[in-house]
């Protein structure tokens, strides 16, 4: 087996953990509240999930021009003060061919952000978002970073007792030279609970849509995510689309298996 590039890697992980990459040093809204509202939050060391990421490759008519599948686990190593750690361990066959990565260890704090990075979060004070008609009462926070490339600006929308409690999150990355944004994330929850099949039985589970934007085009994602679930996501369904609008990549991704014993009991 050959070693899997840090690029497909990091795509396998990037579809796996929701964060705003950054590094949080103050937090604005209550610790207890933040930390049970990480897709990892609730959940004891030893706790994992393994999922299945179909992607396909498309060409300008349409067609499939290559195929992957990658087998991913992710298993919770420490809980902190300030956050998670997670190893990744992903096996893929392209092209008729195994092909297996070093096992991976994120950090990630519960901002959702990675633990390498200098970030300040301001409180920015009471919202709103309205999910499907309904009017929910939030706290907003900003998340600003400086990178070797620029800086990201990052929008949270909480909620202490509405699940899944990270409402919606809009995020900006701005050019070092130019200041301007280079690409833009938004979040955004529109269905508070879907019955999705999760492991041959009906699950309830939010529905949130993705939207990525960048010079190259634009990624939309629906995917669905239980907090009885360690780390939230159990599917999604992502396009790729060049900036003529024609797609070019789609995937689909499937809860296999998890086990997890919880730290914290429901939000209330």
């Amino acid at each position: 087996m050959r070693r899997w590039g840090s690029v497909q890697i990091a795509r396998i992980v990037g579809s796996l953990i929701i964060g705003i990459g950054c590094c949080a040093v103050t937090c604005a809204l209550d610790a207890p509240v933040v930390r049970k509202s990480h897709p990892w939050g609730r959940f004891r060391p030893g706790s994992w999930k393994q999922v299945r990421l179909v992607t396909e490759a498309l060409d300008a008519q349409g067609n499939v021009t290559m195929r992957s599948i990658a087998r991913t686990r992710t298993t919770l190593t420490t809980a902190g003060d300030e956050g998670v750690s997670l190893k990744v361990e992903a096996t893929v066959d392209v092209a008729g061919k195994q092909v297996e990565s070093a096992p991976q260890t994120v950090t990630q704090g519960w901002h959702g952000e990675t633990l390498d990075r200098q970030t300040t979060i301001t409180d920015l004070g009471d919202g709103q978002v309205t999910i499907a008609g309904v009017r929910v009462p939030c706290r907003i926070e900003q998340a600003e970073t400086q990178t070797p490339t620029g800086r990201i600006v990052t929008k949270t929308w909480h909620s202490a007792r509405v699940s899944p409690y990270v409402l919606r999150r809009e995020s900006a990355t701005y050019d070092s030279e130019s200041d301007e944004a280079v690409s833009q994330t938004q979040v955004e929850v529109v269905a508070l609970s879907r019955s999705i099949r999760v492991l041959r039985r009906r699950r309830e589970a939010a529905e949130l849509q993705v939207v990525y934007t960048h010079p190259g085009g634009m990624t939309r994602t629906k995917l669905w995510s239980s907090l009885e679930v360690p780390g939230g996501v159990v599917a999604h369904e992502s396009e790729e689309f060049d900036t003529e609008g024609k797609i070019t990549r789609r995937s689909k991704l499937e809860l296999l298996g998890y086990s997890g014993e919880f730290t914290f009991g429901p939000l209330r």
